[in-house]
Formats: C-alpha cells, sequence, structure tokens
C-alpha cells in the first residue's frame, strides 16, 4: 500500500486530497491491478478520520470503475482502463484486405499496393492528445526531451485536424476513453504519470516556513499540484499559483524560497529567477516510447 498524507489545515478537503492520492498511485502504477485496498475501518483509524469518508472515496472510485468492491472481500484495483484498440499485426492485415476486397479490390491490386509501399518504415510522428491542450504541451515537450524529436499535442477537440497516417498517438492512462472516442479509435499508446513518491523522491520538507511558487499554464497541473502540496501541510497561505497566461503573474516570485515549474512553462519564468522544474511522465513510459520511435 503506498504511503499516504492529509493535511486537516488546507482548504482542499480530505476527501478530495485522499481520493486525488489513491488514484495517482492506480495511474502511476504504484498500486497494482487486483491490490487489495486498506478496509474502510482500517484506513480511518490509520489516518484518523470518519469511517463514512474513506467509504464514500472507495464509492467514488468504484463508481468511476477505477476500484471494485467484492461483498466479504474488500475493495480491489481493477484493471485499467483503456479502449480495446491493440490488434495483433495479422488480425490488422486481415481486416484491411476483407475490407479491400468489400471495396471492390482484387488481390492482385491488393498485392501490388504492398508491394508499392513496402518501403524501409520512417520513425513515427507522435502526437500527444488530452483534454487539457496545456497538459498535452507539457507531456509533448518531456516526450520531446527525451526522445530528441519533436513531438506535437493537441486537446481533444483539435484532435480530428492533427491527425495523419503516419501520427501515433498517445495518452495518458485516465484520460484514454475520452481521447479514443476524439481520434475515431485511432490505435493508442498510453503513458502513466508519476506517483507521489515518485515526485517527491529525494526531497525532504524544509524545517521552516517557505514560500513556495508553481507555475505552469494548464489549470490541471496548478490543481494537482495544490492538492499535493496541502496533503504535505503546505497551506495555501504558502502556495502560490501562477499562470503565466495571467497578467502579471510574475508578482510575488521574488519572495519565494522555491519556484517550481513543468517543463514547457520554466522558459517563461524570468531570467533572474532559477526555477526547479518538475517532470510529470514516469520513467518506464520514456523508457517505452524512446523504443517505440525506434522500432
Amino acid at each position: 500500500m503506498i504511503r499516504l498524507w492529509i493535511s486537516r489545515e488546507s482548504s482542499i478537503s480530505i476527501r478530495e486530497q485522499l481520493s486525488s492520492q489513491l488514484l495517482l498511485g492506480i495511474l502511476s502504477r504504484r498500486l497494482a491491478e487486483g491490490e487489495k485496498l486498506p478496509s474502510v475501518r482500517d484506513l480511518a483509524r490509520r489516518l484518523e478520520i470518519h469511517g463514512n469518508t474513506v467509504h464514500a472515496i472507495y464509492r467514488d472510485l468504484a463508481r468511476r470503475g477505477w476500484v471494485q468492491a467484492r461483498p466479504g472481500s474488500g475493495v480491489f484495483v481493477v484493471e485499467a482502463q483503456q479502449p480495446n484498440t491493440d490488434l495483433g499485426i495479422d488480425e490488422m492485415v486481415r481486416n484491411w484486405i476483407i475490407e479491400a476486397q468489400e471495396l471492390g479490390h482484387s488481390i492482385g491490386d491488393i498485392e501490388a499496393s504492398l508491394r508499392r509501399h513496402s518501403q524501409p518504415v520512417q520513425p513515427q510522428h507522435l502526437l500527444v492528445v488530452d483534454p487539457d491542450p496545456e497538459l498535452a504541451k507539457i507531456l509533448a515537450a518531456e516526450l520531446s526531451e527525451a526522445i530528441g524529436c519533436p513531438v506535437s499535442s493537441a486537446s481533444c477537440e483539435a484532435a480530428p485536424l492533427e491527425l495523419a497516417l503516419c501520427a501515433r498517438v498517445i495518452a495518458t492512462q485516465g484520460h484514454a476513453n475520452e481521447v479514443s472516442a476524439a481520434t475515431q479509435n485511432k490505435p493508442l499508446h498510453l503513458i502513466q504519470l508519476k506517483s507521489m513518491q515518485d515526485v517527491l523522491k529525494g526531497q525532504k520538507r524544509p524545517p521552516f516556513l517557505i514560500l513556495i511558487t508553481i507555475v505552469s499554464r494548464s489549470k490541471s497541473v496548478l490543481a494537482w499540484a495544490s492538492t499535493l502540496l496541502s496533503a504535505l501541510g503546505f497551506g495555501p497561505e504558502t502556495v502560490l499559483l501562477r499562470n503565466p497566461l495571467d497578467e502579471g503573474w510574475t508578482q510575488g516570485l521574488s519572495i519565494c524560497t522555491i519556484i517550481a515549474a513543468d517543463l514547457a512553462a520554466a522558459d517563461e519564468v524570468p531570467a533572474q529567477f532559477r526555477p526547479t522544474v518538475f517532470r510529470l511522465i514516469s520513467e518506464a513510459s520514456l523508457a517505452e516510447v524512446r523504443q517505440l520511435v525506434t522500432v
């Protein structure tokens, strides 16, 4: 079971803090498929919160398809949500041949077309799609840094205009179904985001009060960072959330001990400040994408 934090001083409810951490644990696979979660009573006692809060969180996660309550056994993490788009190569080719024949093409025409297109495969063009377009840009920037070539990004609404036959669509596990629907069920490569433990690895909370600024154009990232810091005991009075799209967003940076920015926003921080750059994609997913573009 992953370590969980809650802060009673935060303006973010305990229910939201705990729910976000459990969901992030599932998405990052720190909570493995089939893993049993603590009972309502045990988790409530461990965190010193009301059992009804834990019960409501489990019920909401079950309603959204992330966990399953088994009567008499407990609550378990279910298989990660993802569209059923991974077909074997033989099945893909067979379906294509059948479709071509139904359109009136002969076997000879199909064979000739295959010969014409049997050229060396070029590196795939990658397209990150997410309901939050700014988050898509951040993930694309991280992937581009990791593989050494450009990666495009788009919102779900704009994705159909960006798709190309050579494009490989990349999405987060949590938004797989939304992205699949927006891209007409085009095969997806799913990536995992870092868990709370991964983000905080090697970091220690200072023994004194400090001011922290989080810089990102993504509302999703700012909300996630606020929840994370609240769970660690940093109240809203110690955390500044800054969006470079907002006028006057640099106000207050000079008095902050730590300025943390996502990879896409780091270059927007004024030169006199040296932001700590945080990254969202797990190392395992970065390795998978590196392999994807070299195959």
